[in-house]
């Protein structure tokens, strides 16, 4: 029996190159997403560190810096700003920037809508140029103001509570710099950004109320003391008068003391040796009116006697004075050498004046009263 001949196997190193080949392209696939899974590993290590910082600080300079320089990082770009909207004229404002010209950039206002990052938050939309040559939402003159040509710019809205309150924009010099992943990864920031922003503002406006409370509890306190050195002062001052008052209610009172001490002594004697010589009448009448009328003098009573009593003549005094020691008129008249009539005139004027016209009350019983 004739053995057949076995032929040569030919697939066996086909089958080894092609193993080899699937092989590479697999590891070159893991190579590739190792790389990516270390990339990311790295992004959500910077995003971790970031929210940490950012929420850390309640000064709001340093939140807008520290967001900034880690974005910058992040993504590796020359460039990277906040610009938030002016309450007041709704223009966008540089608030802070970081990296390439942030001394120029910041500080900068875009009218409203003006720019990529004025398109952004009125549109409330993020937004990548891969290349501003070809798109005029592009802003140059901040460009230009930096001398530089920026070619790619990711820029996304900052919200609070829904509301767009600006947005958070990196730039670079290259085209096609950033893709959507990086757009997506700004808004991330954005929200957290906004959220230690919100906070910071909070803090700021509790300081700025804690200011100006111990500004003014500063202003009550010392218009406190002014007005208890006022009321000391005026203490003073109402003591010092009241001392016054009394030293002079005591210096009238020795003065009275003096003079009525001096009337009694070297006036009184003469006129009690005049009062029993022999004197007429008349002259004796004269002699007793002066005696009650320098005794009323010198009598505290005559302090007492209302002010209406001094709108009087000398002469209607006078007869007031007569009328209240009882005298008629007749008596009166040849006292003060007048006429009845004269007297009688002067007692009717008298009454006008104290304002007794038309009363039923009797001259002598009203000055009665007064003295």
């Amino acid at each position: 029996m004739v053995k057949k001949a076995t032929p040569p196997v030919r697939s066996q190193p086909i089958t080894k190159t092609l193993n080899a080949k699937r092989l590479e392209v697999e590891n070159r696939r893991l190579l590739r997403k190792n790389e990516e899974l270390k990339k990311r590993n790295r992004e959500l290590e910077l995003i971790s560190q970031a929210f940490l910082s950012i929420n850390s600080c309640l000064e709001l300079d340093r939140v807008l810096s520290t967001i900034l320089e880690t974005i910058r990082n992040l993504f590796g770009a020359v460039g990277s700003s906040i610009w938030l909207v002016d309450p007041d004229s709704d223009e966008m404002v540089c608030q802070q920037a970081a990296g390439l010209g942030r001394n120029i950039v910041r500080g900068w206002r875009l009218s409203p809508g003006e720019g990529v990052a004025g398109w952004v938050s009125s549109h409330g939309k993020s937004l990548i140029l891969r290349d501003t040559r070809e798109d005029l939402r592009h802003f140059p003159e901040v460009a230009d103001k930096m001398r530089v040509e920026l070619r790619s710019i990711v820029s996304v809205p900052m919200r609070i509570k829904g509301e767009v309150i600006g947005a958070l924009q990196v730039v670079d010099k290259k085209i096609g710099r950033f893709k959507d992943t990086h757009a997506i990864l700004l808004e991330l920031l954005a929200d957290a950004s906004t959220i230690a922003i919100e906070n910071a503002q909070l803090f700021e406006r509790a300081n700025l109320e804690i200011a100006e409370r111990k500004l003014a509890q500063k202003k009550l306190k010392e218009s406190e003391n002014a007005l208890k050195d006022k009321s000391a002062a005026l203490k003073e001052v109402n003591t010092a008068m009241n001392v016054l008052l009394k030293n002079r209610e005591e210096d009238q009172a020795d003065m009275e003391n003096i003079i009525v001490a001096n009337v009694k002594d070297m006036v009184l004697p003469f006129l009690e040796k005049l009062s029993r010589s022999k004197l007429d009448e008349k002259q004796a009448t004269y002699v007793e009116i002066i005696q009650s009328n320098i005794s009323n003098i010198v009598s505290p009573f005559l302090r007492q006697i209302p002010m209406k009593f001094f709108d009087l003549t000398p002469t209607e005094i006078q007869i007031a004075d007569l009328v209240r020691k009882d005298k008629t008129t007749k008596e009166i008249a040849q006292l003060l050498n007048a006429s009845s009539k004269t007297i009688e005139a002067h007692r009717n004027r008298l009454r006008k004046k104290l304002g007794l016209t038309n009363q039923r009350i009797q001259l002598r019983d009203y000055l009665m009263t007064l003295v």
